[in-house]
This record gives structure tokens, sequence and C-alpha cells, in this order.
């Protein structure tokens, strides 16, 4: 699933549409959306010298912190049933592969890889499809130095070890994140998991990072995610492509959802139609659980039910988008269920959409996120609401919150969402509303512009 296209050719940047001619196609996106007159849906893929400049800009990294050492990263181990799977973040990276129980190992200092997989019985084939050991030339072609049994990497890391035993070795020691959650929010969840005095056992990480040690003990373990999370946070030509390619479909599923919203339907109405449109158009699963919340559902950020029927009066707050190729999007509106506004409601989601146009037109490289912070509370206050939430957002890329320094100033390549938000529960009043945005040589690029936030043209939608 990786791999595959590899000679698909990337999109010029001088064709890339401007933010004038993505603001002037608006409208005329979305009739074409609502009369499904889009491109055929595609799935991008990656060539393999996509992993292997990956692999070696990393170890340009790790060879200024030490001489010489070994790389050794895990694949998932399992899946989740019921899912389709997904390969582990840090690992699928440097590699490409989709295998299940897979080593990467790298010598730090050469680059040269090394992919170790399980043999699998001919009933594993039959049933889900075979690994790098089934591919003749797998090696050659995906760039490894060899592609080995599993069962050969005990060996294998002894031999290194024989060689030089107190070398560094490189390895997650950190958390990991997965499609909807940061390392940190996995940190958080283990932690609040250990509350339990029966529910102690250790993360696979963990005992991974400590059987390595058992085995081999005068090897030093430092953690490599820092380095991985630097290469990360700028995204390649390939993966802008992709993620340009994901924003529009996501946000063409969100215009579906908008005009399908009416008084007397369920929340999970919306969702379908979001859900049919990326699933049409190539998305391989939802970046995150779909959040349609109306009334008082709205002030509960990540409500998941969507299950209640909406109501004339109310606001409905969808925050909805799709993974492509392990890259995700980030989209939220908020609406009035019936198309019109109250005073209070439209003065509110003034607020936030024009907090929003301030953030983003301050964001070009060189600036911090203190500096962005301040022009969007001084917005949020000039229309007279509190900015506590004034200045919300994260990266976004193989993890919905995605890895990164916020210390760091804004760079070109980095991809983040931008969510200013309004909570009012006592008012039932909750306006978010969220875009995918690319940093640029000269500002931002908002993968998501196709989904509507205009209130005209939201409105055009909902007069059914």
């Amino acid at each position: 699933m990786g791999m595959r296209d590899a000679e698909r050719k990337l999109t010029p940047h001088s064709q890339l549409p401007t933010p004038k001619r993505i603001r002037t196609l608006v409208a005329v996106s979305v009739l074409a959306v609502l009369s499904g007159q889009w491109l055929a849906a595609e799935r991008f893929g990656y060539p393999p010298d996509e992993f292997a400049a990956r692999r070696e800009r990393l170890v340009s990294a790790l060879r200024t912190q030490s001489a010489d050492g070994t790389l050794i990263l895990f694949g998932a181990s399992g899946s989740t049933p019921g899912l389709r799977f997904r390969q582990d973040h840090d690992f699928y990276y440097l590699t490409g592969s989709e295998a299940l129980n897979a080593v990467l190992v790298m010598d730090a200092r050469t680059g040269a890889a090394y992919a170790f997989m399980p043999k699998l019985s001919r009933s594993e084939v039959q049933f889900t499809g075979g690994n790098w050991l089934d591919e003749p030339d797998a090696a050659k072609k995906y760039g490894f130095v060899s592609v080995q049994p599993i069962t050969a990497l005990r060996e294998f890391l002894a031999a290194r070890h024989a060689d030089t035993p107190s070398q560094t070795v490189w390895t997650r020691l950190s958390d990991r994140d997965v499609i909807d959650q940061a390392r940190s929010e996995i940190t958080t969840e283990v932690t609040r998991r250990r509350a339990n005095p029966f529910a102690q056992q250790p993360t696979e990480d963990a005992a991974r990072a400590a059987a390595l040690q058992a085995q081999f003990p005068t090897w030093a373990l430092r953690d490599v995610t820092p380095h991985l999370d630097r290469l990360r946070l700028i995204k390649t030509p390939r993966e802008i492509e992709i993620l340009r390619y994901n924003g529009r479909i996501s946000a063409e599923a969100m215009t579906r959802a908008i005009a399908a919203a009416a008084p007397g339907k369920y929340e999970y109405e919306l969702e379908a139609e979001a859900t049919g449109w990326m699933v049409k158009h190539g998305i391989q699963m939802a970046a995150y659980p779909a959040i349609v919340g109306s009334g008082p559902m709205g002030n509960q950020w990540h409500y998941q039910d969507n299950g209640r029927k909406m109501n004339a009066g109310e606001l409905v707050v969808m925050d909805y988008a799709g993974s492509l190729d392990y890259l995700t999007i980030d989209i939220t509106r908020t609406w009035p269920v019936s198309g019109r506004f109250t005073e209070q409601q439209r003065k509110a989601y003034d607020a936030v959409l024009d907090t929003q146009k301030a953030i983003l037109g301050a964001i070009k490289p060189g600036v911090t996120r203190n500096a962005i912070r301040r022009i969007a509370q001084d917005t949020m206050r000039m229309h007279g609401f509190d900015p506590r939430n004034a200045y919300s957002g994260h990266y976004v890329g193989l993890s919905v919150h995605d890895v990164g320094d916020w210390s760091l100033p804004f760079e070109e390549g980095m991809v983040l969402a931008i969510e200013p938000i309004i909570d009012l529960p006592d008012q039932q009043l909750h306006v978010r509303i969220e875009d995918t945005v690319l940093v640029t040589a000269t500002g931002v690029e908002i993968l998501s512009a196709a989904a509507p936030k205009d209130v005209n043209e939201m409105m055009a939608l909902l007069k059914k």
C-alpha cells in the first residue's frame, strides 16, 4: 500500500493555486462538490526513494551526536480489531513497510539499513498477504542491505555488540503517537491507566527498551524521537501533494455535510454524507472519529456519539477529516441547523472567523507562536469575547496531533491546524472554525479551503 504509483510525477510548484485563486474558486468548488464533478478517486503512495532519503536525513542528524552507533526501530506487533491496519508511524516513516512485527536496524554512521520480518506461513500469506521476504529483490528495490527473517535479529545484534560493545543505540524511549493522539496524549493515557494499582504493566516501547538493555548492558540507549520529530515536522514535496489532495476531498466532504443539515435530521446523517464522499474518493480512513455536536453537545469538544436529533435555532459543530497514505487533515465548521444565526451566535461566529483570519494572515517563516497568540487574543478581545481559546492549534501529519516543537518559529513546510474557539456552555454556544494550513515561503496555503466558512456561502448551502 505504501509503495504504489512510484512513478507518479509531482505537481510543479508553478501550477499550484495561489491563495487568491483558492478564494475565487470556492463558490465553484461548492457547486462541483454537490454535483459530484471532480476527478476520479486517487491514492498516491510513495516511491522507495522517499523513505531512503528520510533515513539518510536521520543518519545525518545522528552523526552529529555520536561517532558510531545503531538505530533499532520496531513496527507494530499487532492490529486493532475491526479497523484497517495502520503501521507504527515512526517505523513507517523510515521504511514504508506495513509488515507486522518487523524491525529496522540501521548503522548510524554509514546509513546501511537492514530489515527483519517474520517468515509467514502459506495460510498467513493467503489471508493477509506476504511481506518483503516473499518479494524477489526486495532489499534492492527498497534500499536495504538485506531483508532477513526475524529469527536472525538476535544474532545480528549480538554481532554488532561484539564488534562495538559500548556503542550508542538509538531507539524510541518516548511514547509512540497514533493517528488521533500525540505522544504527550499517549503519555497522559498511560499515566491515568497506572492510577489503577493492578494496571502497572509497562508499555510495549518500555518493555522493548528494557529487553535491549538487559541483553546488551554495555549499550548506551538514547531516544531517537527528538530527531525523528524534527524530520517529520517539515513535510516533503510528496507529502505536501498528498496533503493537498486529502485537504480538498475532506473539505468537499464537509461541504456536503453542511448542505445536508436541517432541523429534524440526526447528527449521524451528516457524518454519513461526509464519510461516503471521502471513501468514494480514495480516503482510506478517518483521521479521528467524527465529531458532530448539535445544541448542548457542541460544548463537548470531543463528542463522538453523533446520535442526537438536531433542532431549529441550534448550532452544529462538525470536526471531521480523512487520512490518506498515512497523512491526516483536520477541519471544523460551525453553522446554524436552520440556516439562520441568532444575534449572539452571529456575533460569536464573526469573532472566531476574524480571529482565524488574523492568525492566518500573520503566519510566515520566522514568526513565533507567541507573536501569533498575541494577535489572536487582541482580535478576540476586540469582539468582546474571552481570549483564552483565541489561539488554539496543533501540528498535523502522520498524526492529526502531530509531533513538533512549538518553541520553534514557523518554517516553510510545516503543516498545522488553526482553530480559534469560543465556548460558552451556559449559553449552549460553541463556535470553532478550523483549517489545516501549509506554511509557505510567504505565508500559508489553506489546504482545507474548499470547505466554506464565509457566512453567505454557508447560508447558500443551507437554503434548500
